[in-house]
C-alpha cells in the first residue's frame, strides 16, 4: 500500500462543492445572496447536465440544506459554505460525507475505498470524522505492519556469515573482512 493522501479526498471534497455552488448560484439563485431551498429544487435540466459527474454535490446542498444554512435565513450562503468547508478543513469528513462528496469519479478511487472500508479504524479518535493526519497516520501503521509481518519470518539460523568465492580452501568470513585483527592471534 503507497501512502494515501487525504489531503486530495478533503480538496476533492471542497473543490466540487465550490464549483457546484458557484454554477448554481450563476444559474439559479433568486436572491442573488445565496441558494433558497426552492433554487435548489428548481435546477433547470441544462444546469444538471453542466454539473455531470458534480451532481451528487447538488444533492448533499439539498439533503443537508437545514444543518448548511447555521443562521437560519433560508439560504445557503457564501459565509455558510465557508463554515462548511472551515470544518471540513479542521475536523474532517463524515463518512456520509465522503460517501456523497467524494464518490464523483474525482481523485483516488483506491483511496476513497480504502477510507471507506476501514472509517473506524482511521478515526483514532473516535469523533465520526477522519481527517487527513489520520488517514496518512493509519496508511504508516498499515505499512510498519506489513513490514514487520513480511521480516518477523526471518531469523539469524537461517542466514550464513560464511562465503565462498570459488576457491577451495579459501574460506572466508564477513567478520574476518570487517574485522581483520580479530582472529589474528599474533596482534
Amino acid at each position: 500500500m503507497s501512502i494515501l493522501n487525504g489531503q486530495s479526498l478533503l480538496a476533492s471534497a471542497m473543490a466540487g462543492l465550490t464549483n457546484t455552488y458557484s454554477t448554481l448560484m450563476s444559474a439559479h439563485s433568486t436572491s442573488g445572496k445565496g441558494l433558497t431551498m426552492n433554487d435548489l429544487a428548481n435546477v433547470s435540466t441544462n444546469t444538471i447536465l453542466s454539473l455531470g459527474s458534480n451532481y451528487s454535490f447538488l444533492q448533499y446542498l439539498t439533503t443537508n440544506f437545514a444543518s448548511l444554512d447555521k443562521d437560519g435565513d433560508g439560504e445557503i450562503t457564501g459565509n455558510d459554505l465557508n463554515n462548511l468547508m472551515s470544518t471540513m478543513q479542521s475536523k474532517g469528513l463524515t463518512y456520509n460525507e465522503i460517501q456523497s462528496l467524494c464518490t464523483t469519479g474525482q481523485g483516488d478511487s483506491s483511496l476513497l475505498s480504502t477510507v471507506l472500508a476501514y472509517f473506524n479504524k482511521i478515526d483514532a479518535n473516535g469523533d465520526g470524522r477522519v481527517t487527513s493526519e489520520e488517514i496518512t497516520k493509519f496508511s504508516y501503521d498499515c505499512q510498519r505492519y506489513d513490514i514487520e509481518a513480511k521480516y518477523k519470518s526471518f531469523k539469524a539460523s537461517s542466514t550464513s556469515l560464511y562465503y565462498n568465492d570459488g576457491v577451495e580452501d579459501d574460506t572466508s568470513s564477513v567478520l574476518d573482512t570487517l574485522q581483520p585483527n580479530l582472529n589474528n592471534k599474533n596482534t
